[in-house]
């Protein structure tokens, strides 16, 4: 067996069919597939039960009354898992026929890497915001394991059931999934990133995001722009202690909202900043307050020069204000990782 498929279902009866079919329908036919029906209202726990008795491959497992929840649900299923690697799928979603097989070759020719992603598409169209248009064009340009590490701190640079893992590795040293009040998956693999996991993209588009009003991204308070925000800042406010420490001064890039939140959200955090930079006259020579807590504003171009070098984060939501500030780094001299990274 080469692959354990990890499916959590729960109220997904009008889509699930499709879900188990597009995994059914793999080339790669060592798989099994575990359905772990996490106590929802529907039909979906006969459905399964009625594909594993024409399937041998399909396992269906539930979780205990008192232990809902995906993180469970993935934990009760990674726990059971057989094969050496483990692939996400999610009960509303599609997956084209050539993933796995896709995923597993490029995981049985690196061994260094944890995991492989793939391209997707979001459907159906009319469903489809712009929000997630933007989200979607990020990550499915970031393709190396580099560009996925430096992006991180942004949002999660991978949809989540869009990846195949190693078993083993993700067990044993990662622990599963962790529910900490912010997506399970972004926390997974800002763990993985910490601790020197390396995961790449497929450039083939193979998995096929649902969008619909039930989504956990649309309900979900995990998902929340307060529930991003802690994450961020606790994983960033990690890597700052280890990278940078106290041996360079800590300054935010952007003090518009962005800017703003993420410099309370790090000084909850412990983390110390010495102030905030912009470009806009008018936020320039004010004071950012939380509290009994102030940070300074000034000039972005002041930081040029400025001995000891700081270290920058960069606070500018939006693709086009991401690389503006790339380019001017670069026409500092400064390195990203190095001198500066990007958070939003």
């Amino acid at each position: 067996m080469r692959v354990s498929v990890l499916l959590p279902v729960r109220d997904a009866e009008q889509w699930l069919a499709e879900a188990v079919e597009s995994v059914l329908a793999q080339s790669e036919r060592s798989l099994e597939l575990i359905a772990v029906e996490d106590g929802g209202k529907d039909d979906c726990a006969a459905m399964l039960r009625d594909y594993a008795r024409r399937d041998r491959r399909v396992r269906v497992l539930a979780t205990q009354s008192d232990d809902h929840g995906i993180v469970a649900a993935l934990n009760m299923a990674l726990a059971a898992a057989r094969a050496p690697y483990v692939a996400r799928m999610d009960a509303d979603d599609r997956m084209h026929p050539s993933r796995l097989a896709m995923q597993i070759a490029a995981l049985d020719g690196d061994p260094a890497l944890f995991g492989v992603a793939c391209r997707t598409s979001a459907f159906p169209d009319e469903d489809l915001r712009d929000g997630m248009r933007e989200y979607l064009a990020w990550q499915n340009g970031l393709v190396a394991p580099e560009e996925l590490a430096r992006d991180r701190f942004i949002e999660s640079p991978v949809v989540h059931p869009s990846v195949t893992m190693r078993t083993e590795v993700l067990r044993e040293r990662l622990g599963g999934w962790r529910d900490r009040g912010w997506p399970e998956d972004w926390d997974l693999f800002l763990r993985a990133f910490e601790s020197g996991l390396r995961l790449r993209r497929l450039t083939e588009p193979l998995f096929e995001w649902r969008q619909h009003a039930a989504q956990a991204t649309r309900n979900d308070l995990r998902y929340s722009e307060a529930a991003l925000l802690a994450a961020r800042a606790h994983f960033l406010a990690r890597h700052l202690r280890r990278e940078v420490g106290d041996r360079r001064p800590l300054w935010i890039l952007g003090a518009g909202p962005v800017g703003k939140h993420l410099v309370k959200a790090l000084a909850r955090e412990g983390i110390e900043i010495a102030g905030l930079a912009d470009v806009d006259p008018r936020k320039i020579g004010g004071v950012v307050r939380d509290g009994s807590r102030s940070w300074p504003v000034m000039k972005h171009s002041e930081l040029n020069g400025m001995l000891p070098r700081p270290f920058a984060v960069s606070a500018v939501a939006g693709g086009a204000a991401r690389c503006r500030i790339r380019g001017e780094m670069a026409r500092w001299g400064w390195s990203e990782s190095t001198d500066f990274v990007v958070a939003a």
